[in-house]
């Protein structure tokens, strides 16, 4: 008997059995503490960052990776607790992981806290989650990230931060905070997607675990839909495994599942969308259009920004997302992606090759939408000079089109005696 569903998609996962992935960034993670050097995690929002925070702070996994737990004390300090708040606070949250029971202490009292563990031979980590908005505190200035650089320097800690960009893309709110020296000793570990063989394990071994294995044709749909996006995938595998346990597995439920998960990343991708910029947005919905290698600037900004992996969309749905936008330049309807300045076309992701002429008339049939074009309409638009419109020689241009398209040429339907328009489903 199934009990619950095993899949996350409303906060972090703080059980190291529910955690996947992240192998090789815990053991570059690992290796850097085991030197005595400071870690900074950054990905975009909803990432897992919290997550790999907590998986690599909690004692089993300390003792996996060779740490003795009773040695290696880990305090987790959350960004958005100190908001407006100054460094007692930081402070006494450090303190607080320690054993201690106030609020906001001194900072001498901090340090009589850390000489205390590095006489006894402990090592502390401390991890500072949401570390964008330390740096965005006012009341964090580079004194106070000199002092924690002054305690790193005489005992045993080390920092882990996570942030939605590198510590030096940060904009602190004290513009001489990043040049404190504390930030010297950090190296970078980016989170991004995962691989395909980690989003595989993730649904199969969840769901197995639970009762319910993923057959492999649901793991395929799950991945097709979403890809590998560590949220998407949570979301998706959280709808599918509900539904497998009420039995709803025909074509009208997977339907409806598709539409809920649709409608639960929809916020999420609004989210990364508003964060790009114009020339990012239009980057990412020409993708089928230009291929780009990918050193390109643009394709590593939006790899940095979670919305593509491997220079593609993650997933179905994230391209379908992408096609409902607006984007200065562009023309998206159905399976076209229309390039108007470059005068590209693309089909189902496949540049197509088409006519001058050709191309005029898609662009008119996807610029006037399922609205009815008479030939006249057409050759008019087409050839504004004419004095003597030819009916017939619209009707030609869009006998050529559709054959060219294909079986997309479907899309743009007949209506006998009348005329054309474009229908984008």
């Amino acid at each position: 008997m199934v009990e619950f569903n095993p899949f996350f998609h409303r906060g972090p996962i703080h059980d190291p059995a529910y955690f996947f992935g992240r192998q090789r960034e815990l053991v570059y993670l690992f290796d850097l503490v085991r030197q005595r050097q400071s870690v900074a995690i950054f990905g975009p929002r909803r990432m897992g960052k919290t997550s790999l925070l907590f998986h690599a702070t909690h004692p089993e996994i300390i003792r996996k990776a060779g740490f003795d737990p009773a040695r290696t004390r880990c305090v987790t300090v959350d960004g958005g607790m100190l908001d407006g708040l100054d460094e007692a606070w930081l402070n006494g949250a450090i303190g607080r992981g320690l054993g201690g029971e106030i609020d906001a202490i001194p900072f001498d009292h901090l340090v009589g806290q850390v000489r205390a563990l590095a006489r006894q031979g402990d090592q502390l980590i401390v991890a500072l989650d949401e570390f964008d908005l330390i740096a965005a505190n006012p009341r964090f200035d580079a004194s106070v990230f000199n002092r924690l650089k002054g305690l790193a320097a005489q005992y045993p800690i080390q920092f882990i931060t996570a942030s939605t960009s590198p510590l030096a893309n940060l904009p602190f709110a004290s513009g001489e905070a990043r040049r404190s020296h504390f930030f010297n000793n950090f190296a970078a570990c980016r989170l991004a997607t995962f691989d395909s063989s980690e989003a595989a394990d993730l649904l199969s071994a969840l769901s197995a675990r639970s009762g319910k294995p993923f057959a492999e044709a649901d793991i395929e749909r799950i991945l097709d839909w979403v890809g590998t996006h560590p949220l998407f995938l949570q979301i998706a595998a959280y709808r599918v495994f509900a539904a497998m346990s009420n039995d709803a597995t025909g074509v009208e439920a997977i339907d409806e599942i598709r539409q809920q998960i649709i409608e639960d990343i929809e916020p999420h991708l609004e989210y990364y969308w508003n964060g790009l910029t114009a020339e990012d947005r239009t980057t990412l919905a020409a993708l089928p259009l230009h291929h780009l290698p990918p050193s390109d600037p643009a394709l590593q900004r939006l790899a940095s920004a979670g919305v593509i992996a491997a220079a593609s969309y993650p997933g179905d749905l994230v391209r379908e997302f992408v096609r409902r936008q607006s984007v200065e330049g562009l023309l998206q309807a159905g399976p076209f992606v229309m390039d108007i300045r470059r005068r590209v076309v693309s089909v189902d992701g496949k540049l197509v090759h088409l006519t001058p002429t050709e191309f005029s008339a898609l662009r008119l049939l996807l610029e006037t939408g399922s609205h009815l074009l008479t030939p006249e309409d057409i050759e008019t638009a087409l050839w504004p000079s004419e004095i003597a419109p030819d009916p017939e020689r619209a009707r030609g241009v869009m006998k050529k089109l559709r054959r060219t398209l294909g079986t997309a040429g479907e899309h743009i339907v007949t209506m006998r005696g009348q005329g054309y328009l474009f229908r984008g489903k």
